[in-house]
């Protein structure tokens, strides 16, 4: 099997999305003056390089077209576009803007997060990066896989509010997960450390469904645990029935298959029962 040609590190598309996501990370755990941030300002500003091919990637990405020949024609011209970029300049942006990311996070931590659109993502890179002839096949199967990815069909899928949500650009998705935490912090104060935690996990892992199903039936049981401990020493038989019913109901989060906005909501709020007694 031959290795992958796919550098994330180098990969522009991959580099925006993470550092949305951990401008993101920076605002639910309070971090004043976003790293993140600074480096988006600076390294995607409209007349960068980096924004110039940030465009190419997320034509690519997100374009969606019902017949081949049309996906094959946007390809093409995409490719010839990226050729006209000045290659030096993107390296040298490359170079500058890693060494911003590795002086203000782990870059272990900063990569690890999972990618939704990761596999198309890697192929653009492939095909942006030439062939050559011991990169030849993989630039072929890359060429596919961005044809079939934009000629996708989208009319069998189920239109509903989250698919619709996930569709949206980084800048739409980052805004609707600051208005969640403004609305819940408006209506029960600030949040608190399990709270922050909650949400930047599953901000982190929306698309790796399996850990974050996991990571919700822990949650769920670990807070069963707290719950009922502190039950025992409310003497109010009336509040302590009432805090019963609503243990027991912690228990539905731990026999889910898969993860839905209202479980995550309702961690959120047996938190929010936490802070109050």
């Amino acid at each position: 099997m031959k290795k992958s040609t796919h550098s994330k590190i180098k990969n522009t598309g991959i580099l925006f999305e993470l550092l949305t996501r951990q401008i993101t990370a920076d605002t639910l755990t309070g971090v004043e003056d976003s790293p993140a941030l600074k480096i988006v300002k600076e390294f995607f500003a409209p007349k960068a390089a980096l924004t110039k091919e940030l465009v190419l990637y997320q034509t690519l990405v997100n374009e969606s077209f019902n017949t081949t020949a049309k996906a094959e024609t946007l390809l093409g011209t995409t490719i010839k576009l990226r050729r006209r970029l000045n290659t030096s300049k993107l390296n040298e942006s490359k170079y500058r803007l890693i060494k911003q990311i590795k002086e203000n996070y782990n870059l272990k931590d900063f990569f690890k997060s999972t990618i939704s659109d990761y596999k198309i993502y890697a192929s653009v890179y492939r095909v942006f990066e030439g062939a050559s002839i011991s990169k030849a096949a993989q630039v072929v199967s890359s060429r596919y896989s961005i044809v079939e990815h934009i000629t996708r069909n989208k009319t069998k899928k189920l239109v509903n509010e989250k698919s619709e949500y996930s569709k949206q650009d980084d800048e739409i998705r980052l805004l609707a997960y600051k208005l969640m935490i403004e609305k819940f912090n408006d209506k029960y104060a600030a949040l608190s450390e399990g709270q922050q935690k909650v949400l930047k996990i599953y901000i982190n892992n929306i698309s790796n469904t399996t850990d974050l199903r996991d990571f919700v039936i822990k949650e769920s049981k670990a807070l069963k645990a707290v719950l009922k401990k502190k039950s025992k020493k409310i003497e109010d038989k009336v509040t302590s029935i009432k805090l019963s019913e609503v243990i027991n109901l912690l228990e539905r989060n731990e026999n889910i298959n898969r993860v839905k906005e209202d479980h995550v909501h309702s961690l959120l709020l047996y938190h929010e029962l936490l802070k109050e007694i």
